[in-house]
C-alpha cells in the first residue's frame, strides 16, 4: 500500500486545498509563503477554498465545493470539533493549524508554542530591569492560556509575581466600548513602572491607546509588547510595537512538509508539533531600561546616549565616577550581564530597528550610526550574537 502511494506521489503532480480563513493574527501573509515555497519544491498545485462572505460565525469558508474538487490533501485552520470531523470523513491527508484546540482530535496538527512566546515577552519585560509584570489576554482561550503559563512561569523563575487581566474573544459586532473601558479601569490600578504582554498585537494596539487617554506614559510608565509581529499594526502605530515573532513562515513550511508525509502514507505524529517562536522585535513600545542601582543606571544611561560613538568601558566607569572593576561587579549584580555584552546588545537591536525599515540605509551606514565602525564588525556581531546575518533582518526577510 504505502509502495502504491509513493509511486502515485511521483507520477501525479498533487492538489492541495488551503481552507482557512482570510486573515489571522499570527501573519497569515507569512504563512502562505512558507507553504508556497515548499509547494513550488514539490510541484504541488494549490487551490484556496473560498471564504463565504455572508457568514456570521467564526468559521466563514466555504466548504461546499472542496471535496468534489478531488485534493490530495488540505491544510486548515479550524477551532471547532464539528468541523474537524467533517474533513476527517472525507478520507483525505489533513493537517490543522487552529491554536485554540484543548481535546483530542485524530487530525495531525501544527501549533505555535504559545509557552515559548510568553516566555521571549517575559525575558524581553525583565532584561529592560522591570519588576512589575503584568498580562492581558483572552479569556477561555486555550492560546491565550498557554501564554499566561509562559509568561508566569518566567516571572516567578526571576522571583517576580505577575497581575492579569483576561477580557471575552471580541466577535465582530462587539463594540469597541466594551473591551476599552474596562482596559483602562485596570490599567490605573497596575504598579508603576510596569512591563506590559498582550497576547497579541491587536489588544496591544488597544492598551497603546488606552494608555494614551489616561495619561500613562509608554514606555516609561508601562512597557508595552505584543506577539505576531504583524507590521501593519506594530510600524504604523505611536509609539511603534515591540512585538514576538511567531515564525509563521516556519509554520506554513512545516504544515506542508507535514501533509507531504501524511500523503506518502506516513503515521502522522503522535502529539501536535510545535513551532518556536523566532525572537523579540524591538521598538518603540519597550524602548526604556529601569536599575535600581544609581551607577548602573547612571551607566545604561550614557551607553544609550552615545551608542552610535567609540568609546570604552573606562569611559563608561568614568562617566559614572567608580572604577571600571566596581561597575562590572554591580552590572553584573543587577542586570546578570556585563557592561560590554549589554552594550553589543543593544547596538544590535539599534542596527534591527533600522534594518526593517522599508528602504533602509545601506549596511555600512547602518554599522556607523549603531557604533559597530564598519559593515565587517556589523556582520560579525549578527553572527556571533545572534547567529545570523543583516540581511535576515530586511522587510522582505521578516514578512517571509
Amino acid at each position: 500500500m504505502l509502495l502504491r502511494k509513493l509511486i502515485y506521489m511521483k507520477t501525479h503532480q498533487p492538489r492541495i486545498a488551503l481552507a482557512l480563513p482570510d486573515s489571522k493574527p499570527w501573519g497569515i501573509t507569512r504563512f502562505f509563503n512558507g507553504v508556497n515555497d515548499y509547494a513550488s519544491s514539490h510541484k504541488w498545485l494549490l487551490t484556496a477554498c473560498p471564504v463565504n462572505p455572508e457568514s456570521s460565525d467564526d468559521f466563514p469558508l466555504d466548504l461546499s465545493r472542496l471535496k468534489s474538487w478531488h485534493v490530495d490533501g488540505i491544510i486548515v485552520h479550524a477551532n471547532d470539533l464539528k468541523q474537524l470531523k467533517l474533513f476527517s470523513k472525507w478520507r483525505i491527508p489533513v493537517v490543522n493549524i487552529g491554536e485554540d484546540l484543548n481535546f483530542n482530535c485524530q487530525i495531525p496538527r501544527l501549533a505555535l508554542n504559545n509557552q515559548r512566546i510568553g516566555r521571549l515577552a517575559a525575558e524581553h519585560l525583565i532584561g529592560l530591569g522591570l519588576k512589575n509584570l503584568v498580562y492581558h489576554g483572552v479569556q477561555g482561550r486555550w492560546y491565550s492560556d498557554e501564554r499566561l503559563q509562559g509568561f508566569k512561569q518566567t516571572a516567578k523563575e526571576a522571583n517576580l509575581k505577575i497581575h492579569s487581566f483576561l477580557l471575552p474573544h471580541m466577535t465582530r459586532d462587539a463594540l469597541w466600548n466594551e473591551r476599552y473601558e474596562p482596559i483602562k479601569r485596570w490599567l490605573k490600578t497596575l504598579p508603576l513602572p510596569a512591563g506590559l504582554f498582550a497576547v497579541h498585537d491587536y489588544r496591544a494596539l488597544i492598551v497603546l491607546s488606552a494608555c494614551r487617554e489616561i495619561g500613562l506614559r509608554v514606555p516609561e510608565d508601562v512597557a508595552v509588547i505584543g506577539s505576531d509581529n504583524d507590521l501593519m499594526v506594530c510600524e504604523f502605530t505611536t509609539p511603534t510595537l515591540t512585538s514576538v515573532c511567531v515564525n509563521a513562515y516556519r509554520m506554513g513550511y512545516e504544515s506542508a512538509r507535514l501533509l507531504d508525509q501524511l500523503m506518502q502514507g506516513k503515521p502522522p505524529p503522535a502529539e501536535p508539533v510545535l513551532i518556536d517562536p523566532s525572537e523579540v522585535m524591538a521598538r518603540a513600545s519597550t524602548d526604556v531600561l529601569h536599575a535600581d542601582d544609581p551607577a548602573v543606571k547612571g551607566a545604561i544611561q550614557f551607553m544609550q546616549q552615545n551608542y552610535s560613538k567609540s568609546f570604552t568601558m573606562d569611559a563608561v566607569a568614568e562617566a559614572v565616577r567608580v572604577s571600571r572593576r566596581l561597575l562590572e561587579m554591580r552590572f553584573r549584580a543587577e542586570r546578570k550581564t556585563s557592561p560590554a555584552i549589554f552594550l553589543v546588545n543593544l547596538r544590535l537591536q539599534k542596527a534591527k530597528a533600522m534594518l526593517a525599515v522599508r528602504d533602509c540605509k545601506p549596511t555600512e551606514e547602518i554599522a556607523r550610526a549603531c557604533g559597530f565602525g564598519t559593515g565587517k564588525n556589523l556582520r560579525a556581531a549578527f553572527r556571533r550574537i545572534l547567529n545570523a546575518s543583516p540581511n535576515d533582518f530586511t522587510p522582505d526577510s521578516i514578512s517571509r
